[in-house]
């Protein structure tokens, strides 16, 4: 009972754009008291100044709409908000011990999620002053990270797996180079590798934008390559299914520069 009041309490305390109280719900059913504390504490720095509804739910993270304030413009945001209690972060440490950028010894899980919320803020942040087309990002606090929200009228842009065969009506070949070029940018620019590029986190709003940026490792990372030629015979496989005639070495030499 005690932390069902100290939920409410935060609850009342943001500013939360509600729709029948559906989104004051979901807020309580998903979010832990320590985090809407942390969303509680960005609303008072002035990032955040209403909550919205949910744009995307997952075992590792759910993210939500805001409308916000960054650098003294109003903006559309993406709140990314990590779970602190959950087991997929095991899966993640291959992605974090070769990161040189960041100090494993003796680490909490919730240390971890910290970490990870820290990590991919600083490669979106990295991937963006090298002008990789990502969202762009506003800033971070513990398990949580505010970054552009990329859609129209509170909706997301649709990723390249939901276009699904609406792709077809697209210029494919078109979206495939801007694709190759944001890789080659992020490669030989910005020296980070994506390590989990697919069409699911590839979206597409009259320009591509990378998204899911929390593995993404930097270049001297041991597993770099093998990343990097992973995304790439990824993005072949898929786009070979709308006809895109592309050869997965010849690709990961031009990234290369080869």
């Amino acid at each position: 009972m005690k932390d069902l009041k100290k939920l409410d309490a935060y609850l009342d305390k943001l500013r939360i754009k509600e729709r029948d109280g559906e989104e004051r719900k979901i807020y309580a059913e998903v979010l832990d008291g320590r985090t809407l504390k942390t969303l509680y504490k960005l609303s008072a720095k002035g990032y955040i100044t209403a909550l919205g509804g949910v744009i995307n739910t997952g075992k590792e993270a759910n993210v939500f709409y805001a409308d916000g304030v960054f650098n003294g413009r109003e903006v559309g945001m993406a709140v990314k908000i990590y779970r602190i209690e959950t087991s997929e972060f095991d899966k993640m440490d291959e992605y974090l011990f070769g990161d040189d950028r960041f100090d494993m010894r003796r680490i909490s899980p919730k240390e971890k999620v910290y970490i990870w919320t820290e990590k991919e803020f600083r490669n979106l942040e990295r991937a963006k002053d090298a002008g990789v087309s990502v969202p762009e990002p506003f800033t971070y606090m513990k398990n949580v990270l505010l970054m552009e929200f990329i859609g129209e009228d509170e909706v997301p842009a649709p990723t390249l797996f939901e276009l699904g065969k609406e792709l077809r009506e697209l210029d494919v070949n078109g979206i495939f180079e801007d694709v190759l070029k944001n890789l080659k940018r992020l490669y030989r620019e910005a020296e980070l590798v994506h390590a989990d590029l697919s069409e699911y986190n590839i979206m597409y709003l009259d320009k591509v934008y990378f998204i899911d940026m929390g593995q993404a490792v930097i270049r001297r990372h041991p597993m770099a390559e093998s990343y990097l030629e992973r995304d790439v015979r990824n993005l072949v496989r898929f786009f070979g299914k709308f006809g895109v005639k592309i050869d997965a070495d010849e690709i990961l030499s031009e990234i290369k520069g080869g």
